[in-house]
């Protein structure tokens, strides 16, 4: 069994820490509303227990986890993401993580989501997340979480994310990285920049069991 004690910012920042930080002082930034595919899938699940959101965000989706019933804890690589939602969700365990190791005992969790997270790694770092994802999770419980898909043309030339890691992925790659998992369902969805109708957004979205 693995022990973690939080790690001290700075020592193994993130590399994308900077960029999130800046990011997340933006209004357009600040997501209000969870994504209808969680809201579906969680609805189709009936399913309870510990949850942690990773790569929390803004927060939006602790108040839709706890309205399903979910005892909820959340990380992200952000400062001021976690400065925010200690501000907004007094009541929920947050932590900063700056690198893939997560700071949680193994077997700790009934459900991990993971919105928009991975797709931010290359493969090597994915896999490594998605191993750590493994090790915390209950036996047979589940993994809920997107990765931009590589039909997407919009996520490479949005400014405010200049010099971040991007990787966007194909479906043999989605895959191969959650290959341990079992009963994978993947699904895709693509919408269009408003406006911009050349520009495509494209996610996989993903349902497995540990």
């Amino acid at each position: 069994m693995k022990f973690y004690l939080e790690s001290k910012v700075g020592l193994m920042q993130n590399s994308n820490s900077k960029i999130w930080d800046n990011h997340y002082t933006k209004v357009k930034s600040k997501l209000l509303y969870p994504d209808e595919n969680l809201v579906r899938i969680l609805a189709k699940l009936n399913w309870q227990g510990r949850a942690l959101d990773h790569g929390a965000g803004s927060g939006r989706h602790i108040p839709l986890l706890k309205n399903f019933g979910y005892s909820v804890k959340a990380c992200d690589y952000s400062n001021t993401t976690i400065e925010n939602l200690k501000k907004e969700f007094s009541d929920t365990e947050v932590r900063l993580i700056t690198n893939t190791e997560l700071p949680y005992l193994d077997n700790e969790f009934d459900l991990i989501i993971s919105w928009g997270v991975l797709h931010y790694n290359e493969i090597n770092e994915a896999k490594k997340i998605i191993s750590e994802w493994k090790r915390i999770l209950i036996p047979n419980s589940y993994l809920a979480c997107t990765i931009r898909a590589d039909t997407d043309t919009h996520l490479a030339i949005q400014k405010d994310l200049s010099g971040s890691k991007i990787k966007l992925y194909s479906l043999e790659e989605v895959k191969s990285l959650l290959e341990d998992f079992k009963d994978l369902k993947i699904g895709y969805m693509e919408r269009t920049v408003l406006g911009k109708l050349d520009q495509r957004i494209s996610h996989w979205i993903i349902l497995a069991k540990s």
